[in-house]
């Protein structure tokens, strides 16, 4: 038997965890562009924030924009008072976010005498591939999953307390929901009510929340979700009402308005990818999953709830009519306990055919990984010095390293192997990779080009391309219309024609396979601006 760890060891065990993933968080968070069509649209509404002083109405390029809510806005706004207008400030709540994600994670574990799950599970969710890719995004879905954690583990804890520590971590349970409906609106306490009332059923639970709990829950979250929808109700009311809760949570859910339509078991395969490399220790967990006995002992009452946590998210968004891999980004912290479990378990030598084969079947993983790398940087312009080939064969190395170990017997390296291979691919991606990304991936260039070529007055649109980088880059000045309280986005000639009955000229972003129907449109004029591989920008306008 192993000597166990003093309890003043787990704390610097899990400084250690830490500062060994933080940088894969925060490192070069603003070495790239933004990215896709939301990021620089959050940015941008953060930005007219912070330049307006108007911290309630929610703006984009001017016109009121309501489809999410305020907490990713007031925390961007946060970072450019100290950081300045740029990536790094906007991308930093969502660090932020994740760094919180998972110490209230190993904390609530710890609290409740599990270190050892605590440590695993931390490290696992610190380093699954689709929770570092969103802590490193400006979007709210990571303030969400931060949110809902803090409500579900101070939910656990409060179910284990009593007295006065009891009503404080319920007041704490309900102070996240109100987060987690500033941070992405209903969803944040829909899901956690929903988690929590199957868990309280199956746990035997159900009435360990008295009358009074509920009274003060309720004032608690009323308090804190209260600060931004009671002002932004009262001064917009059914205009609010209306965009928010009808077109943007109940449309959402119901239609493929906003064409996001994928098949119902979309989200299984993002949960399972999502937690790359250490997906294949699902294959024990799920053979221990009928074994549970949540009444009888707290290790089984938290597996009880981190599968309740994983389940009922993947129902509820699977049957919605729009998918996003972002939407259930809030399990991931669930799968890291379940899979920590399994992790813990291996550490400790209990280890039986299903561990066995997740071990060996990571290991390849983890070779595949460093090799997929060291290819995908061949493929790319890239010269690399001497310790930048060095650093570009680490992950292999590692990866190589770890599965002899496991060759050896020694499962502990490999399991430090696999942490270390995420964080070290990270750090060399940001390093090696972003510099050249920069251009395929973001239309940043394309974007400052057109806007040093606006005159007065004149605006940015865009034609059947939905990359909104400009609407960052050109520092808001992009149509906007207020009847769709959308920027500008052209689907046909028609709309282009319509747009400039009112404005002198327009500079289009489009796709260069659109070009010639531009062109070709007896009633426009066309000027050429700047171009980024196949991306455009023209200055466009009526015939006289």
């Amino acid at each position: 038997m192993e000597p166990q760890p003093s309890a003043k060891q787990w704390p610097f065990a899990f400084i250690a965890v830490l500062a060994a993933s933080a940088p894969a968080f925060f490192f070069g968070l603003g070495r790239l562009g933004f990215l896709g069509p939301d990021e620089p649209r959050y940015a941008e509404v953060a930005r007219e924030m912070f330049a307006s002083g108007d911290y309630i109405s929610t703006r984009l390029c001017g016109c009121l924009w309501f489809e999410k809510p305020v907490l990713l806005y007031w925390m961007s706004a946060g970072g450019y008072h100290l950081f300045g207008v740029n990536e790094f400030a906007a991308r930093l709540p969502s660090a932020i976010a994740a760094v919180s994600a998972v110490a209230l994670l190993y904390a609530a574990l710890r609290r409740l005498g599990l270190p050892r799950l605590a440590l695993a599970a931390s490290v696992v969710l610190a380093t699954s591939g689709i929770f570092v890719a969103y802590a490193r995004v400006a979007t709210p879905d990571m303030l969400l999953t931060a949110a809902m954690t803090a409500a579900l583990v101070t939910a656990l804890l409060f179910t284990r307390a009593t007295g006065r520590v009891r009503s404080i971590y319920w007041g704490l349970s309900c102070m996240g929901m109100g987060l987690g409906m500033l941070a992405k609106g209903l969803v944040g306490i829909v899901l956690v009510l929903a988690i929590l009332a199957v868990y309280f059923v199956v746990s035997g639970q159900l009435r360990s929340v008295r009358l009074r709990d509920w009274l003060v829950g309720i004032a608690v979250f009323l308090a804190v979700a209260g600060t931004w929808y009671v002002p932004v109700t009262i001064r917009h009311g059914w205009a609010f009402i209306d965009e928010f809760f009808v077109r943007h949570h109940f449309e959402r859910y119901t239609t493929n308005e906003f064409g996001h339509t994928q098949p119902v078991y979309f989200f299984l395969l993002v949960a399972l990818a999502g937690t790359v490399p250490w997906m294949f220790f699902m294959i024990p967990a799920f053979t221990r999953l009928l074994s549970l006995k949540p009444r009888d002992n707290i290790r089984d009452s938290v597996m009880t709830l981190a599968w309740v946590w994983v389940a009922v998210p993947l129902v509820f968004f699977s049957v919605s009519e729009s998918k996003l891999p972002g939407y259930i980004l809030p399990i991931f912290p669930a799968l890291a306990i379940i899979i920590g479990a399994e992790i813990e378990r291996v550490w400790m030598g209990d280890r039986n055919r299903a561990s066995m084969l997740a071990l060996w079947v990571t290991a390849a993983a983890l070779v595949g990984m460093g090799a997929t790398f060291i290819v995908y940087l061949r493929r790319e312009p890239v010269v690399l010095s001497g310790w930048q080939s060095v650093f570009a064969a680490l992950p292999l190395g590692m990866a190589l390293v770890s599965a002899m170990a496991l060759a050896a017997h020694k499962p502990r390296a490999l399991i430090a192997g696999a942490a270390g291979v995420v964080l070290v691919l990270v750090l060399a991606s940001v390093v090696l990779l972003f510099p050249t990304l920069r251009d395929e991936v973001s239309l940043k260039s394309l974007s400052l080009e057109a806007a040093a070529a606006l005159r007065p007055g004149e605006k940015i649109g865009f034609y059947l391309k939905k990359e909104f980088a400009p609407v960052f880059y050109a520092d808001g000045r992009v149509l906007c219309e207020p009847r769709r309280g959308t920027t500008f986005y052209a689907l046909h000639q028609d709309m282009v024609a319509d747009a400039l009955a009112s404005e002198p000229s327009l500079i289009l972003i489009t796709d260069s396979r659109w070009l010639e129907g531009l062109e070709n449109d007896a009633r426009f004029t066309s000027e050429f601006i700047a171009a980024q591989d196949d991306a455009l920008a023209l200055r466009v306008s009526l015939k006289k």
